[in-house]
Order: structure tokens, then C-alpha cells, then sequence
């Protein structure tokens, strides 16, 4: 056995009201002027949390917009350099976190996330930020944010639609780093980990919202999601779903749940021990027809013409992902990829390659 692991450099705080800690963990790190960045719908439900800071906080930014608009993310951080801010703390899933990310790329800010989605992307160090029409990514570990509060008590709000299109993100980033370039035996151990509590979690959490424990099981699975990709990295699948948030506008979470199945069936040959881990966990006899099993279960989207993207356009999205694809276990050419858009864009039982 041979492999490389780095710790992940952040700190968990995992506990039902766990945000009310917020101002003892900005004073551990020595933050004395606070902004807050979050989305325009989420203001009332932290109020609570504003309040607790007192005078710390100095600034609330809530413009946070799907992809990370960079015009969103520029103004972010023009108040927050206004403010003489020394900490953004983000509240809420992957867009809001894009914003803090941008802001700890380029400044000196002590990062803080309160996760209210299962996103994971509190704990990678891939930021990204829609620029015109394309998804720009990159990777750099000053994005990675220093603490991450868990709350289950503050996703008890994200309907049934939100709940399972987001924890279908999470589960592929979980399913990805079983055949991930950077995988060694621990991030398996938290992929494994994370797919059991992310299939029973969000499957609870979507029969009865008010389940703490199924939602604290999304969360949890969430969390693991944003450790395998700092520890494994991506494939094709996400490269994917950036090129259809880009060109094509369709929001993540819903491209996540139609690609993810097509994507475990173009690599189901090619990384037969990834597949064995994956129908183990999810206890189904084919990881790409249990996923795809799963989705309808759950009721995400089930296609890409469900989501208004155009048969015309598969062959741009088939070309770019291409193009921006560094890594898979099993090569990536037009043709194949073409012919794997088209089984998401019909929405049919996926066909291993």
C-alpha cells in the first residue's frame, strides 16, 4: 500500500443550535469586525445569529445569487474592504460560500461558514465563479474555511426539492472520489461513509422535514462529501455539471441529479473496484442503476429536457467538457461524452459503456 494523505485545515462544530457558538469561535480567532454574507431569503432565519454577535458585527451583505455571479462576489468584497472587516462569515450552501471564498482569495479574512445545505464546499479548496456565461474554477487551500458550524436545526427549512437535488451533489462527490485521481484508502473510508448517510438521510428528511436526525445525517454526509473532494478531487461528472451551469444556466444541484447516474455508467468498466464500494453501500446489485434508482425515489429531475436544455446544444456541452476535463478513469472523447449527454437529455435507465 502506498498512497499521500494532508489533513483537511479546518475545524468542525457539529451540534443541534451549534450557530449560537458563532461569536465564541470568531473570538478564538482573534475577529473583532465580522461581515456576514448570506442570500436575500435566508435574513430572517439568522436574525438570531446577527444578534448574538453584538457589536462584532460590522457589515451584512445577503446578494448571494446561484454560480457566484462575479459581479456579486466583487460587491461582496468591496463592502467588506469598506468595513475594515477581518472575518466573512457565510451562511447558507454553495453560492454564499462562492462569496466567502472570493473574499478569502483575496484579502487576509478569517473564513467561517455556517452550513444550511449539504454542500461540502465549506471544506474544498475548489472556488468557483460564473463570468459572463462560463463557470470559472480553480483550487487554492487559503478558500478552505477555517471553521464550519453544523446546525441541523437550520435546514429544517430547505423543501423536499432543495433537500434532494443538493444531497445529489453531495453523493456525487462521494461516488467521484472512489475513482478520483488523488483517492487513497481514507477518503474512501469517508465516500463510503458519507453515500450511506446521504441515501438515508435525505430519503427521511424529504418523508418528514422536522426529522433532526435525518437531517443531521444530510448534513453529516455533506460535511464527508466536502473532505472527499479536498482529498480526491473530480471527474468528469462535475466537469460536466460546471459546463451545463455555464453555457447553459441549469442551477447545480438539478444538473447533479441527472448527470450523476451517466457518469457512474461511463466509468462502471473502467473503475470496477469504485462500483463494487458504491452497490455495497447503497445495497443495489448496479452502482450506476441504483443511483439512478435512488433519484426517482426522491423525485429530482430525471433529464435534461426536463430542465430546458436543447438537443442542439449537446454537442457544445460534449466538446467543452472535453476540453475541460483533466482526469477520469476511463478517457474522455466527443463521441463518448456526446452519446452521455444524450442518454441524461432522454432521462432513459443508463447503459454502461
Amino acid at each position: 500500500m502506498q498512497f499521500e494523505y494532508t489533513p483537511i485545515p479546518t475545524k468542525a462544530v457539529f451540534a443541534e443550535n451549534a450557530a449560537l457558538k458563532l461569536k465564541d469561535e470568531v473570538e478564538k480567532l482573534g475577529c473583532r469586525r465580522v461581515m456576514i454574507a448570506c442570500s436575500a431569503g435566508m435574513v430572517k432565519r439568522i436574525d438570531h445569529i446577527i444578534e448574538s454577535l453584538g457589536p462584532l458585527c460590522v457589515a451584512l451583505y445577503n446578494g448571494a445569487k446561484p454560480h457566484c455571479p462575479e459581479q456579486v462576489a466583487m460587491e461582496a468584497l468591496e463592502l467588506y474592504n469598506k468595513k475594515n472587516a477581518d472575518c466573512i462569515v457565510a451562511i447558507g450552501g454553495g453560492s454564499t460560500i462562492g462569496i466567502g471564498k472570493a473574499i478569502a482569495l483575496r484579502t487576509d479574512a478569517k473564513f467561517i461558514v455556517i452550513a444550511t445545505t449539504p454542500c461540502g464546499s465549506e471544506s474544498t479548496p475548489i472556488y468557483g465563479m460564473l463570468i459572463g456565461n462560463q463557470k470559472k474554477t480553480g483550487r487554492d487551500v487559503r478558500v478552505i474555511a477555517r471553521t464550519t458550524i453544523y446546525d441541523p436545526m437550520l435546514t429544517t427549512g430547505l423543501n423536499a426539492h432543495l433537500t434532494g437535488t443538493i444531497g445529489m451533489n453531495s453523493l456525487a462527490h462521494c461516488v467521484e472520489a472512489l475513482y478520483a485521481k488523488d483517492k487513497n484508502p481514507v477518503s474512501d473510508l469517508y465516500a463510503i461513509e458519507g453515500i450511506v448517510a446521504l441515501t438515508k438521510g435525505i430519503k427521511g428528511s424529504i418523508l418528514n422535514p422536522n426529522d433532526l436526525n435525518a437531517r443531521a445525517q444530510v448534513l453529516y454526509g455533506g460535511m464527508l462529501s466536502g473532505y472527499c473532494v479536498n482529498l480526491a478531487g473530480i471527474a468528469i461528472h462535475h466537469k460536466i455539471c460546471h459546463v451545463l451551469g455555464g453555457h447553459h444556466g441549469i442551477p447545480h444541484g438539478e444538473s447533479n441529479s441527472v448527470i450523476l447516474p451517466y457518469a457512474i455508467a461511463y466509468n462502471e468498466t473502467a473503475a470496477p473496484f469504485a462500483m463494487e464500494k458504491i452497490t455495497t453501500a447503497m445495497k443495489t446489485k448496479s452502482a450506476s442503476g441504483g443511483v439512478y434508482d435512488f433519484a426517482r425515489d426522491i423525485n429530482v429531475p430525471k433529464s435534461l429536457k426536463e430542465l430546458g436544455m436543447r438537443e442542439e446544444h449537446l454537442d457544445i456541452a460534449a466538446k467543452e467538457t472535453v476540453e475541460t476535463t483533466p482526469f477520469n478513469p476511463k478517457p474522455v472523447d466527443f463521441q463518448s461524452v456526446r452519446a452521455l449527454l444524450q442518454q441524461a437529455y432522454e432521462g432513459i435507465r443508463p447503459i454502461p459503456y
